[in-house]
Formats: structure tokens, sequence, C-alpha cells
């Protein structure tokens, strides 16, 4: 299952919250996203759907329309303020299945409309419109500088980007490798301090020695 999402770019690949009280729908509603290639979590009631938001805004969330509308007030609570805001879509009946490719139009759609392309690693969301990091639900402020550098580094996320690379394509300049090593250095370390990363873990932002540096997702390590 891909790990990255990017809605508005061509890729429809969603993280989708599922909210259902009855759990054979939920299950089978779970299961249908995921046949059709998005990442599925399933939540029965409020309190489980507020935690799953809370490490990672999903990009919709489909939610029994009963359900809805006797918790509608706590989900809308929660999520003022999110940013990107989820699409949200209420099913009828527990034999009702979304039509996922159009799902996927419609949250390219409504995303477009509230602020452009969303680059998702994981729980690490990009948003490009709002020149925004948002890592496990919080909003994290960075300079433009290291906005970018985390940009090219979650567009091309899973694969090394070479430190000369990433210096020609955040700064536009050609710099020899011990060059663009140093001068990335610092940057790297200030964008790990405010995410909170430990670089001793190679979690998220990860460093390969002698080449570059690596986005990669959590949920892809299991």
């Amino acid at each position: 299952m891909p790990a990255m999402t990017r809605i508005g770019n061509g890729t429809d690949h969603l993280r989708v919250l599922i909210v259902h009280p009855d759990l054979e729908a939920g299950e089978r509603l779970v299961q249908s996203a995921v046949q059709a290639g998005h990442v599925a979590h399933y939540a029965p009631d409020l309190r489980g759907a507020l935690a799953l938001i809370a490490r990672a805004i999903p990009d919709i969330i489909v939610a029994n329309r009963e359900w809805l509308e006797r918790n509608g007030r706590g989900l809308f609570s929660a999520l003022r303020g999110c940013s990107p805001l989820p699409l949200i879509c209420p099913v009828e009946g527990v034999n009702q299945d979304p039509i996922w490719d159009r799902l996927a139009r419609a949250v390219r759609a409504f995303q477009t409309w509230t602020g452009g392309e969303v680059t998702r690693v994981g729980s690490l969301v990009i948003d490009h419109g709002r020149k925004q990091v948002i890592w496990r639900g919080r909003p994290v402020q960075l300079p433009p500088l290291q906005f970018k550098i985390m940009t090219v580094l979650a567009r091309r996320a899973g694969q090394v980007v070479s430190h000369t690379d990433l210096v020609r394509e955040v700064w536009g300049i050609d710099a020899e490798d011990p060059e663009a090593r140093e001068l990335l250095k610092v940057h790297i370390r200030q964008i790990r301090k405010r995410l909170g990363l430990d670089p001793e873990r190679g979690e998220v932002l990860v460093s390969v020695r002698g080449f570059g540096y690596m986005l990669t997702s959590p949920e892809e390590k299991g």
C-alpha cells in the first residue's frame, strides 16, 4: 500500500477513515477501500475516530449518516483548524459502497479549492498551497528553505536524494558533494528538531551515509 499520497497531482491513493457503529459494515467498507487501492482505518465511535485523527488527518471520512447526525458536532469541533481539511462522505445503509474513483476526484477537487496540492508520507503532510508541514496532526512552522527541502524529499519519498541534487533543487546552484553536505547539515538538524525526530532512530528523515537524504514512512516499516 503506498504510504505517500498526492492529491491534486495525478495519484489518487486516499487515506480513508471509516466510522460506523456496525462492526461488520465498518469492516466491509474498509475492505472495499483497500481493494480500491486506498489506506483505510476503522473506528466504531467518536472516541476512536478522534484518536485516529490525532495520529494522522485523513483525506476523507466515510461515516454512517445517522452516526454523523448524532456525533457531527464533536467531530467537526476536532477538525477545526486542521489542514488540510478532510472531505466528509455520509453513507446511508450497511449495503451502500462508496464509488471510490469518484470520491478520489472529489477529494482532489476539494483540496485544490481549499489550498492546492497535498503530499503525504505516512503521518507527514506537506500542504503546498498553505506552505505548511503537518506532522502527526500538528502544524510545524518551517522557514522557506527548510520547507523546500521537505517538499523535494516528499515528492521523491522512498528514494535517496543526493546532497548535490537536493542543493540544486532547493538553492538552484551546483555544488560539490562536500560543500552540499555541509550546506544541508544545519538545515536537516533544525528540521529534525522542529519535528521532534531522533536522528539516531533513523525516523522519517533518514541520512544515507555517503549519498544523501530520504523521507520514509514509519507505516512502511510496520
